[in-house]
């Protein structure tokens, strides 16, 4: 096994991957307690055979990626950003967010 490889895996932290992938679409979903923005992006990965459909994540950031139809490869981790409702009931959604 290639050494370089295993020390990028064994760094890793839990909740953490790479994807590589190209951008689907972006657009804004939002501001955070600050007023700056949350911007959806939506990444779709290559199938994994010609059998199986390609795989789409959405990524929250602070900014774009890049355009549309623009290949990446970028380092997300998962996290919660809870909310409540008007009626005063928490949600808790995990959501990938980029590093």
């Amino acid at each position: 096994m290639d050494e370089n490889k295993t020390q990028t895996s064994a760094s890793q932290k839990p909740g953490t991957l790479w994807l590589t992938g190209r951008i689907l679409s972006t657009q804004q979903v939002g501001t955070d307690k600050e007023n700056f923005p949350i911007i959806e992006n939506i990444i779709v990965t290559p199938a994994a055979d010609v059998f199986s459909y390609p795989q789409k994540y959405c990524v929250m950031a602070r900014s774009k990626f890049g355009s549309n139809n623009q290949d990446i490869t970028i380092e997300v981790e998962v996290q919660c950003r809870p909310w409540k409702d008007q009626k005063g009931r928490w949600h808790y959604p995990h959501y990938l967010w980029a590093i």
